[in-house]
């Protein structure tokens, strides 16, 4: 009887580590999840904002269209969120005319914001942003382009796909976001080829 204590001893301390150590996974398991639900951003209640707040325009040949025109466009991304650090992925942005009719390209490096940070960009579309491969432009697009310059107006919406990840602590998430952006109506100075607005309200 004496040589089966130890080994009972043994058993049931076994037993209790093991107790414990599932119960602290638990307890562990539902902390996190508690945090992570409580924390993480809403899909339709994003952290991060952003706003436009100018669009220039330079160089508009329709003859060179590709080769000659630049815009650039000036975007405030925010964002607004208190505890969350967040990470915007380098990406590119596709300037379109019309709404679907793709016509330039420009690419953002990755940034970071802190909580209730911000910070002004200047997107640069030109053929050098889109490396080698050029956005296909119909004929008929070139010759409402001119049409829209000899009127002295024209409106362009800007695309863009987004990679952000949110981070506080050892917490974090990923969303692939697709802003929507409004309809950018720019005034052009006649017989230059440039033109631009600068918002009063960014858009």
């Amino acid at each position: 009887m004496a040589n089966g204590e130890p080994k009972s001893y043994s058993s049931n301390l076994q037993l209790a580590l093991t107790i414990l150590g599932t119960a602290t996974g638990m307890i562990i398991l539902i902390v996190g999840i508690t945090m992570a639900s409580r924390y993480a951003p809403k899909p339709q209640q994003q952290p991060l904002i952003l706003k436009i707040h100018s669009i220039t325009m330079s160089g508009l040949n329709v003859s060179c269209f590709l080769t000659e025109t630049r815009w650039n466009v000036t975007v405030l991304f925010a964002n607004r969120n208190s505890m969350l650090e967040m990470s915007i992925h380098s990406f590119e942005s596709s300037l379109y005319y019309n709404y679907s009719n793709p016509i330039s390209c420009a690419v953002v490096e990755a940034m970071h914001l802190g909580p209730k940070k911000q910070r002004l960009v200047e997107m640069q579309f030109n053929r050098a942003q889109c490396g080698e491969e050029q956005p296909y432009v119909d004929d008929w697009v070139l010759e409402r382009i001119r049409k829209d310059e000899i009127k002295g107006e024209m409106s362009f919406v800007v695309g863009m796909k987004l990679r952000v990840s949110y981070r506080t602590g050892i917490l974090g998430w990923d969303y692939d976001l697709n802003p929507h952006c409004p309809k950018l109506d720019m005034q052009l100075v006649p017989s230059t080829g440039n033109g631009g607005i600068i918002f009063d309200h960014p858009k």
